[in-house]
């Protein structure tokens, strides 16, 4: 089969062309060409700018392709110069979404949150009716407006709108998956490396209300091999969320992450509450923390009900593979954000700690 991504050399991206080329396809990218992965004499390239609607149309005129990858659209125009430009030319078009669609801050708080550790640090999963995740049908984006939400992210806003152009397209063979932040080798969002690099140097750790929110991540060497079915298979204009299948609280992650890294994890629980109006530290920001606040939880029953989802890798093995690969390239450590604030989380955490020694003997002595 005859197969296109835009985009193809980075990330989960980068892993669906690894995984499409390993199936015997043919895979051409239409990308800048800047970054060349090792695959690169395998693919057929195809040059050019995706913010170039001009550039996209002449590329790509009168080609066919079974199906076409995009994970790099992110606002309505680029969502419309893609339709426009392959408009009858592919059988299935594959676009990657975002859990953010559905909302964010206040619409998730209290719905989608676990607020009891876990009796068993070894129990990963979650009973999803305690948690009311959200399902495809909750959002429809054809009856969303135009007009950016001020309350909810930007990149959340412009993914919802590139679903809108994709549904409201005449003929167009769609699909559509939502996911979660997904992690793994390559991931350039820093996101693994925060907590990583501060479980690496040992120093205490700020852990928000104890880490107990559950954190429902993706896997890119799974969700790649998701896209792939879709590509070669699924059935167009679907919705599917995709999410791996354990769903631990954040304390019990960073537990495996360092036993992963072969380091003790040293945290020091905090409420959320004194964290934002005690210190400095930019807790509103999404790359600060990653995953320790409110999170919004998604449902993958339709997808493994139409597209099977037995592959999926356990939480223990694709962390193992991530920390591997971060620590056989350590440069890559450098993804991780706000490094600056190190030294005043770490002075936060002993301060507290020497606060709430202080405070235990005195509250059991009255």
């Amino acid at each position: 089969m005859d197969f296109l991504v835009i985009g193809g050399t980075g990330y989960f991206g980068r892993s669906t062309v690894e995984q499409l080329l390993a199936a015997g396809h043919n895979v051409a990218i239409f990308s800048r060409g800047n970054v060349r992965p090792p695959f690169w004499e395998d693919i057929e390239h195809i040059a050019g700018d995706r913010e170039d609607p001009q550039v996209l149309r002449q590329q790509l005129a009168g080609r066919q392709f079974d199906g076409a990858l995009d994970n790099q659209c992110y606002d309505r125009q680029e969502a419309q110069a893609v339709v426009d430009a392959l408009q009858g030319q592919v059988g299935r078009f594959v676009v990657a979404s975002t859990v953010s669609v559905y909302g964010e801050g206040g619409h998730a708080k209290g719905r989608h949150t676990v607020r009891q550790p876990l009796a068993d640090e070894e129990r990963f999963a979650i009973d999803y009716r305690s948690l009311e995740p959200v399902h495809e049908t909750d959002l429809d984006s054809r009856s969303q407006s135009w007009e950016m939400r001020p309350h909810l992210s930007e990149y959340g806003e412009g993914k919802r709108q590139v679903e809108r152009v994709m549904l409201e397209a005449e003929d167009w063979p769609w699909i559509v998956v939502r996911v979660p932040a997904t992690l793994g080798p390559h991931d350039p969002s820093g996101r693994f490396a925060w907590w990583l690099t501060r479980i690496l140097d040992g120093e205490p750790i700020l852990l928000p209300d104890g880490g107990t929110l559950a954190v429902q991540l993706g896997y890119s060497h799974d969700l790649a091999q998701f896209l792939v079915r879709l590509l070669e298979d699924g059935p167009v204009r679907n919705i599917y969320n995709y999410a791996q299948h354990e769903l631990p609280q954040l304390a019990n992650w960073l537990q495996v992450i360092a036993d992963a890294a072969g380091k003790p994890l040293n945290t020091v629980s905090v409420p959320s509450s004194i964290l934002h109006l005690a210190t400095q530290l930019p807790w509103a920001e999404w790359s600060y923390a990653p995953f320790s606040y409110c999170p919004l939880l998604m449902s993958v029953a339709k997808a493994e009900a139409e597209m099977g989802l037995g592959f999926r890798t356990s939480l223990r093995e694709w962390v193992q593979t991530t920390v591997d690969s971060y620590l056989a390239d350590p440069e890559s450590l450098s993804s991780a954000k706000h490094a600056d604030q190190r030294p005043a989380e770490v002075e936060f955490a002993k301060r507290w700690t020497t606060i709430c020694n202080q405070l235990i003997p005195s509250l059991s002595a009255s």
